[in-house]
């Protein structure tokens, strides 16, 4: 059943989801291919606004999934969805998923679209579109690109599970008076309660990678606490160790909120 569900998403969301994609890659295509034809003023205005496009791009996804959501969930169509002879917490999977594989294509292509500005930009200057590019990814140690690549992609997983698990948990009969008040009021305090988590997975939990000496880029039993401590005293000192708490903490994080917006799909759905 899961996955007629899963399937059903992509279906619902095409009809919204495509357009903008389809304006957007547009749009991105135009202006650095505006930019890369070097005219004097409409180069660099053409390839800020191709940017500008991109950076976006993942942004406008997540919000016509937010706003799919909550329309066949707790608008609308809540009505018909919640008709439908599954349980809550399968609705909630499906949903997720969706949204999951979704925003992890968008951030695919976003990746693509900055190649691309890449390339538009070495054109701009007059150099080789694919020598500018390989010797950027040159400069880019590949045990931290693995590790950005990572962490982008966690907290992409960790946005939508959240962001899900927010307006669900608004939606419950004691708060959904306030409409969608409730899990923007939700989502703002939930996004200071993960920078402190953060900020203590950081400092305190064991593991990390060494960013200094000859065992650079090395898995070590460390928190930040100690390069914390010694940037109080001197706030020239250049921290030795990344700590990897700030990737464990919102994994652990997204398991606790799948399961509350779950459990708030099953049993405590409320429509208006």
């Amino acid at each position: 059943m899961i996955g007629t569900l899963f399937a059903q998403e992509f279906r619902t969301t095409r009809r919204t989801l495509l357009p903008a994609v389809g304006i957007m890659l547009l749009a991105i295509l135009v202006f650095f291919g505006a930019a890369a034809l070097r005219v004097p003023f409409i180069d660099g205005l053409a390839f800020g606004l191709g940017i500008g496009v991109t950076l976006v791009f993942t942004p406008v996804v997540l919000a016509v999934l937010v706003s799919n959501y909550w329309r066949t969930m707790y608008g609308a169509e809540g009505y018909f969805t919640m008709t439908l002879p599954v349980r809550g917490r399968t609705l909630y999977a499906a949903k997720v998923l969706h949204g999951i594989v979704v925003s992890l294509a968008a951030l695919a292509i976003t990746v693509g679209c900055a190649a691309l500005a890449a390339i538009a930009f070495a054109l701009m200057k007059g150099q080789g579109a694919f020598d500018f590019l390989r010797e950027a990814l040159t400069t880019l140690d590949p045990g931290m690109g693995w590790f950005i690549g990572g962490a982008l992609v966690l907290q992409l997983v960790f946005s939508v599970i959240a962001g899900a698990t927010m307006m669900s948990v608004g939606a419950e009969g004691r708060f959904n008076h306030l409409g969608f008040g409730a899990p923007v009021i939700g989502t703002i305090i939930l996004y200071f309660v993960m920078q402190i988590v953060n900020v203590v997975g950081l400092l305190f939990i064991p593991l990390g990678v060494r960013l200094t000496g000859p065992d650079a880029g090395s898995l070590v039993a460390e928190g930040m606490l100690t390069d914390f401590m010694a940037a109080l005293a001197d706030p020239n000192a250049t921290p030795n160790v990344i700590g990897l708490g700030v990737v464990i903490m919102p994994l652990i994080a997204a398991v606790l909120l799948w399961w509350w917006g779950a459990r708030s799909v099953d049993r405590h759905t409320s429509l208006r």
